[in-house]
């Protein structure tokens, strides 16, 4: 609230919207005012000064304004609909597109910015002679490093065919092209094949700064909040030609210019260094890759009767038979994909973000029964039990949890909590189910009748650290979790008191059990494997390994299988450990971060990555790989 109490409370209002009035352009320049990493919460410091900028802008000599995302906090529907209505004050032209706040921890995935701002993060914009292809850049739904989806980059190439004669293109995303983004080679490749020689970004809150994105010049513009520089404000770019002028815009004061720059070959821009180029996947000796799908990939796989299933961004749920390489069946099913398949009895369940919960034959493809929800589902499902028995425990969107009959999809019981998706997989001991959802709490429900047993919460305020999108694991009597606040937690199953917790290790969203239950792991975020003690009433390392991750984030569980556990970092590595902490390999199949790692019944086991690529590992004693498909993998459509 500083700098809005300063200016209201000296009665300056006016008087400073005049001072802020910048000198005209030249009537052939294009004055863009450039508004990122808002994050807007309603009644918070930046609320106030962002209705400062927009009275300022409006009062002022630009044309249009462009906003890079991280417009919120959490990306809540309240944020979005409250940061829209302010924006939607400007009486200039606008266009905005999502950053990593508003993809990350959405509760409607994705889905309400795309209702509210009118696209789902692809915006083409024109103005003066420009064309900004404006884009999203992740990560989606999870922690991770950016990532521009594989379908966005074909958007890319079809909207710069249609550019008109004489028309300047310039890229606008959240996330800078460089190592943040786990497919900045592939991006920065399209944008040069294109013919385009610009980007501008937000993301690093720091003052307007040059960058060399593998020869596209890249623009970051500041954050709204003073921070560290201590003035609130916004950035200022005049396009004139092929030229740039930028300048940080300080509120209520006149702006400072800071470069001018080419748009095509600037020396500026060559004397600065690109980030290294990424390292050279080298899985060979360890896996195989099975397919590489058009589409960008956030769900695991699930098996039937040799075949596999899983869904994509692009709102797509395939069967495939990776035996022959090629499609057997699909649905289309709206908006993105973000639940791993679940294969049961003969049937595909799928969650979805449009359509509620789906369930098909697992040969045909044929529908056989539909849940409506009113929110997107984003969450992993557990099934229990076979035959007439089984069930699927899954949350039903935003703050419901619910128990499903598989074989006709009667809701045997619901639990409704209040708000916050439940997006990591339920465990289930005896009678006792666990889940954390993203309102900060984790659950322990009765699995037979859905009454609740207890809540515990971590005691943050802050929704970033809530076990939302943890797995509990359940071992002689325990609960064992490892949430945002990078905490090790042991709880009693049977009360929810806290048995111990411990924060001397960066553990985060990534764990494990050993098969026989005496073993919780952790992949810490200094990317090693944590092995503890699930018997003790205290915190007890048995031994930690280093991996070869460095530092990661990515909320892909730990598996465990035929005595090795398995885990995966946010750059395509995958790391197999003995359960002895003995690490045997660590490979890096691709770019991207991993999804899940999910065993199949043939002991082998089957890595998604967000670039679209499915990995399968053999079992340690298995000699000879899985048969090649009949097919090539290639890219389906």
């Amino acid at each position: 609230m500083k700098y809005s109490g300063i200016l209201r409370g000296l009665g300056l209002w006016w008087l400073l919207l005049s001072v802020a009035t910048v000198a005209a352009a030249p009537c052939d320049t294009l004055r863009v005012a450039f508004l990122t990493d808002i994050h807007v919460t309603p009644g918070n410091a930046q609320d106030s000064l962002l209705r400062i900028a927009i009275d300022e802008i409006n009062a002022s000599t630009c044309d249009i304004v462009l906003l890079g995302g991280d417009l919120t906090n959490l990306g809540s529907d309240a944020e979005l609909e409250h940061v829209h209505a302010l924006i939607s004050r400007l009486r200039k032209p606008w266009c905005a597109v999502p950053g990593n706040h508003e993809t990350t921890w959405s509760e409607s995935a994705c889905t309400t910015f795309a209702r509210i701002f009118g696209h789902d993060g692809r915006i083409a914009f024109r103005a003066g002679g420009y064309l900004f292809l404006g884009y999203a850049s992740g990560p989606f739904m999870k922690m991770a490093m950016g990532a521009v989806r594989t379908e966005d980059l074909a958007w890319l190439a079809e909207e710069a065919a249609k550019a008109r004669p004489g028309e300047r293109i310039v890229s606008l995303c959240h996330y800078p092209l460089n190592g943040d983004l786990t497919n900045r080679s592939e991006v920065t490749a399209t944008l040069r094949r294109l013919g385009i020689p610009l980007t501008l970004f937000g993301h690093y809150h720091r003052a307007p700064s040059l960058f060399n994105f593998d020869s596209v010049a890249g623009i970051q513009g500041r954050a709204l909040s003073g921070g560290k520089q201590g003035t609130a404000g916004y950035t200022l770019l005049d396009f004139r030609g092929d030229s740039v002028r930028v300048s940080e815009k300080a509120l209520g004061a006149a702006p400072r210019v800071c470069f001018t720059i080419g748009m095509h070959d600037d020396p500026q821009v060559a004397a600065i260094a690109s980030d290294p180029m990424p390292e050279t996947p080298d899985y060979a000796d360890h896996a195989q890759l099975m397919l590489q799908d058009s589409a960008t990939i956030y769900t695991g796989v699930a098996f039937h009767d040799g075949m596999i299933y899983y869904g994509t961004t692009q709102g797509v749920l395939r069967a495939f038979d990776p035996r022959r390489g090629r499609e057997v069946w699909q649905q289309r099913l709206g908006g993105a994909l973000y639940t791993t398949p679940l294969a049961v009895e003969g049937i595909v369940i799928a969650g979805t973000t449009t359509r509620g919960l789906c369930a098909f034959d697992a040969r045909t493809g044929r529908a056989r029964w539909r849940i409506d929800t009113p929110t997107p589902i984003v969450g992993q499902g557990l099934v229990a039990g076979r035959g007439r028995d089984a069930a699927l425990y899954i949350g039903l969107g935003n703050g419901t949890m619910a128990k499903i009959a598989v074989r006709d999809g009667r809701i045997l019981w619901r639990y409704d909590y209040g708000r916050g998706q439940s997006q990591g997989q339920p465990a289930l001991a005896g009678d006792c189910l666990v889940f954390g959802a993203w309102n900060g709490r984790l659950y322990c429900l009765d699995a037979s009748t859905g009454a609740l047993r207890w809540t515990w919460t971590n005691g943050s305020k802050s929704l970033f650290l809530a076990p939302g999108n943890i797995v509990p694991r359940i071992a002689r009597g325990r609960v064992f979790i490892d949430a945002p606040d990078r905490a090790v937690t042991c709880l009693d199953l049977a009360s929810g008191r806290v048995v111990w917790r411990c924060r001397d290790y960066k553990a985060r969203e990534s764990s494990g059990l050993s098969a026989d239950g005496s073993r919780f792991y952790v992949k810490t975020m200094d990317g090693e494997l944590l092995a503890v003690d699930t018997s003790q009433n205290s915190f007890r390392e048995v031994w930690i390994t280093p991996v070869g991750f460095g530092y990661d984030y990515t909320a892909c569980p730990v598996t465990v299988s035929g005595g090795i556990a398995y885990l995966a970092d946010r750059s395509g590595r995958i790391a197999a450990v003995r359960e002895d902490g003995t690490l045997l390999w660590c490979a890096k199949c691709c770019q991207s971060a991993a999804n899940f790692i999910v065993a199949a019944p043939d002991g082998s086991l089957w890595t998604t990555f967000a670039e679209g690529k499915i990995f399968r590992i053999p079992p340690e004693p298995e000699k000879s790989m899985y048969p090649k498909p009949a097919l090539s993998p290639s890219a389906i459509p």
